[in-house]
């Protein structure tokens, strides 16, 4: 239906402002060139990727009447003025709230997408070039209804289909708008923009620092880990997707349904143990070890900072071609309350069932299990998926990770993305992922590794290798997408306590468990 250019009451707006910015709203989106559905890679035109029609593409995804839809008239933005107007006015009549943008250069271009039944405008280039424009589209049309868009390349602010300089800097930007009192900004990064590596996260959050105004999330989404940890950032009121709908790595019903409750499952903090001869035992790339103290007494200290579980990896027990030593276990698994992992040396399924019959909750495989695949099938029908868990060690070779064996020692030519995928197949419950490279030298968790596997995946992955400093926790979660992260050295030598990441976590607005 057609919209009227007054705004509605100011009651009506009030009313209708607090309702919506109660719920986290998950925006589809298609981007329109010559009347079809198309995706830009970084906004160039050059590499758009043919949808399909717009109705055929809404039928696809199945986006339910009433819901949101950003759309983006790529043509419009490009020259100047209004052009998909009857797409848009099809889409209206779905009884979808459209919201449109491009080609806005004047209060007539405004009036004319409202008048196709957009609920609201977008002013990309208006928002950046033309601050009385967008203060008298804001007066004429409603706070409500227009949506100022900043779209940042590297910290600078691009216009015009993204394809010239703005004339003012990102903070001016948002000090005009932030006078203007809209209910929201919507802000894309262009390097991030149908790439699907993640959204800029730290953008978002410099933008809570520098100012008010809320904030609707854009380009890099990829799955709904992505779509959780946006919903977890205080300024951030929704997030448009395209690309992950389109090619199905996202479900917008159960995106929709999983951020209705952003803070439900918590995350977990887990110290490691890494054991050698009933010691534990702490090197950097898995060599140079050295002594880090007695395993129950570490146990004991992790389970008082508050640890979520403990994992007890026996480094010498696949190496030395043994059992890992039960005796340890025994005495770790009397010793504590929390969940405990143990792992190294299990060959067999009646290896996994001494492990746990010697106190542990969870057993994690590796060498065994990527030369003998069905193994993890095996335990996951014998024990339970709960209780299999993969390790996965995996090295950096040119593009790709391979996972390797024998504790970091042997590479193999497995690809480490692909067997964590197959692990999840055959039964694996969860993905212990460790980075070889980055294994006890503080540098940060390996991002790219995480989101590589975490991707590709429905079960959890635990992030270990490189913990540094309490940043690294959150962006493992944040931007690598782990549902609990793993240390070792850096609580061992207690430069950081469980309970300081913990802390950190809850600030941040990630849940942890109490």
């Amino acid at each position: 239906m057609s919209v009227n250019g007054d705004g509605g009451s100011a009651s009506t707006e009030t009313a209708v402002r607090g309702l919506r910015s109660a719920v986290f709203d998950v925006i589809p989106s298609l981007d329109l060139l010559y009347g079809r559905v198309v995706r830009l890679r970084h906004g160039d035109f050059r590499t758009a990727k043919v949808y399909g029609e717009p109705d055929g593409v809404l039928d696809a995804l199945n986006v339910p009447a009433g819901s949101r839809l950003h759309v983006v008239d790529l043509e419009g933005s490009r020259n100047g003025r209004p052009v998909a107007t009857d797409i848009v006015r099809r889409l209206a009549h779905r009884d979808l709230r459209v919201q449109i943008g491009g080609g806005i250069r004047s209060i007539d271009d405004a009036r004319r997408w409202l008048d196709c039944g957009a609920e609201k405008i977008v002013a990309g280039t208006v928002a950046a070039d033309s601050p009385r424009l967008l203060a008298a589209l804001v007066e004429a049309f409603g706070t409500s209804r227009i949506v100022p868009a900043v779209d940042v390349r590297d910290g600078i602010v691009r216009v015009a289909g993204w394809e010239r300089t703005a004339e003012t800097s990102i903070e001016e930007v948002f000090r005009r708008i932030e006078v203007l009192a809209v209910e929201e900004v919507l802000v894309t990064d262009i390097s991030r923009d149908g790439v699907l590596r993640g959204p800029s996260f730290e953008l978002y959050r410099e933008l809570r620092r520098k100012s008010r105004v809320r904030v609707i999330a854009s380009g890099g989404v990829s799955n709904i880990g992505d779509v959780v940890s946006l919903a977890r950032i205080g300024n951030v009121s929704g997030c448009v997707i395209g690309k992950a709908l389109l090619e199905q790595r996202i479900d917008l019903k159960t995106a929709r349904g999983r951020v209705a409750t952003p803070n439900a499952i918590p995350e977990r903090v887990i110290p490691c143990l890494d054991v050698r001869d009933g010691r534990v035992v702490k090197g950097v790339n898995f060599v140079d070890i050295r002594d880090a103290g007695d395993p129950v007494e570490s146990a004991q200290r992790y389970e008082a900072e508050g640890a979520d579980e403990l994992v007890i990896l026996d480094i010498s027990a696949t190496d030395a071609n043994r059992q890992t030593a039960l005796e340890t276990v025994h005495r770790v698994a009397d010793a504590i309350f929390i969940p405990l992992t143990v792992g190294g040396g299990v060959r067999t399924k009646e290896d996994f069932r001494a492990m746990l019959r010697a106190g542990a909750d969870r057993v994690a495989i590796n060498t065994a299990a990527l030369r003998g695949p069905p193994l993890i099938a095996e335990c996951a029908a014998e024990f339970g998926v709960q209780a299999v868990v993969l390790s996965c060690d995996a090295k950096r070779v040119g593009e790709h990770w391979l996972a390797t064996v024998r504790s970091g020692k042997e590479l193999t030519a497995v690809n480490a993305v692909e067997w964590c995928r197959r692990a999840e197949e055959l039964g694996a419950g969860e993905i212990l992922l460790t980075s070889v490279d980055r294994d006890g030298t503080n540098a940060g968790f390996d991002l790219e590794l995480l989101r590589a596997v975490t991707s590709v995946l429905k079960i959890g992955v635990i992030a270990s290798g490189g913990a540094g400093k309490l940043d690294d926790f959150r962006d493992a979660i944040e931007t690598g997408g782990a549902r609990a992260v793993l240390a070792a050295s850096l609580f061992h030598d207690r430069v950081l306590t469980v309970g300081d990441v913990k802390r950190y976590l809850e600030v941040e607005g990630i849940p942890v468990r109490k």
